[in-house]
């Protein structure tokens, strides 16, 4: 079976995808290729070279004020949530006098990581999606239509926003992000025979088209809200990594729960833990809740709590754990009395 991921643009949330793709290799997964649009292109790129570990490292350190040209100044300032207003005036002044974002720390970066050398090398399938500015027309390119010479023009081109310096690229022509065109270029890996199509989907702005065959997609997205494609904090950056992985995880182990993540267990175990509430309650909690399936009632019930108590939503949680750590008085109400008595506890 060949497996494939599709990671969609989404500027700075792309932490996201490098956090989802470690769950497969934590989880020991083969994947046979990697498609991506814009920031997706990137980490695509990355992972078909065998360089995810590098890529990791980069989005863990990763420098703003180094890749967009901002001053360290308001890096700093943004990371300590003491947002300096001068400073924001003057790179805004350096953007608008340079007529963009310059794309001269991108290119660095780019080369530093010797893409050219470790994609050619690698047996793995890579493509990306960019459009040409003069025409709009999309150009979907694999690696064998991608010159080695030209490959970081090429994934430079696939994440050019409005927002930078327009400068002439390949073939002395315009490029914009292929996100105007295919936010999510699964289709590249459906056209080339792929079994089963990871889409690792940033919920960013974008022209999404139809899947050619969607039993062959995996749709994994952020159980919560992302932080904005421009949010270069570090630890906003760090959340999205583990909620990348944990999301991953949760779909590719088939855990249960929603917003938090349990081990995998039967209906019977949630019939089970039921058996020891009150009738009443657990009427009440059913209309509370909306649900009288056992499994759901129990998970929306214990989620609920632990979000009160401030669980961490980055880890994967036995319920019987979970009531060992809340701490519950005579005063409860229902809700806590609900989850206190669960499996006889």
């Amino acid at each position: 079976m060949k497996v494939g991921i599709a990671f969609s643009g989404g500027g700075l949330r792309g932490a996201y995808q490098v956090g989802a793709y470690k769950a497969f290799v934590d989880a020991k997964i083969k994947v046979d290729g990697f498609v991506g649009t814009s920031i997706g292109a990137f980490n695509a790129c990355m992972c078909a070279s065998g360089r995810f570990f590098e890529l990791y490292d980069f989005w863990c350190n990763i420098d703003a004020g180094e890749i967009l040209g901002f001053s360290k100044k308001l890096v700093n300032s943004v990371n300590t949530d003491k947002i300096d207003v001068i400073e924001v005036l003057k790179n805004i002044g350096n953007i608008i006098s340079n007529k963009g974002i310059s794309t001269y720390g991108l290119k660095n970066k780019l080369r530093e990581f010797h893409l050219e050398k470790y994609l050619y090398e690698s047996k793995k399938d890579f493509g990306l999606v960019t459009v040409r500015f003069n025409d709009f027309k999309p150009r979907y390119m694999l690696k064998k239509d991608i010159d080695k010479r030209y490959l970081n023009e090429y994934i430079l081109a696939s994440c050019y926003l409005p927002v930078f310096k327009l400068e002439k690229m390949i073939d002395n022509n315009y490029y914009l992000d292929g996100g105007f065109h295919d936010y999510i270029p699964a289709n590249m890996l459906i056209n080339l025979g792929y079994d089963k199509v990871y889409v690792i989907d940033l919920e960013a702005i974008g022209l999404r088209r139809p899947y050619k065959d969607k039993k062959k997609i995996v749709v994994i997205k952020p159980s919560r809200r992302l932080y904005n494609i421009l949010d270069f904090k570090k630890k906003d950056i760090d959340e999205m990594i583990k909620m990348g992985y944990y999301d991953t995880l949760r779909v590719l182990k088939d855990f249960d729960g929603r917003k938090y993540i349990f081990k995998k267990r039967g209906k019977w175990y949630y019939k089970y833990l039921l058996k020891f509430v009150d009738k009443d309650i657990v009427e009440s909690m059913s209309k509370l809740f909306g649900t009288r399936d056992e499994k759901r009632l129990v998970i929306k019930v214990v989620e609920y709590v632990m979000k009160k108590e401030k669980f961490t939503y980055y880890n994967v949680y036995k319920i019987k754990d979970v009531i060992k750590r809340i701490r519950f008085t005579s005063s409860d109400s229902d809700v806590y009395k609900f989850v206190k008595s669960l499996g006889g506890n």
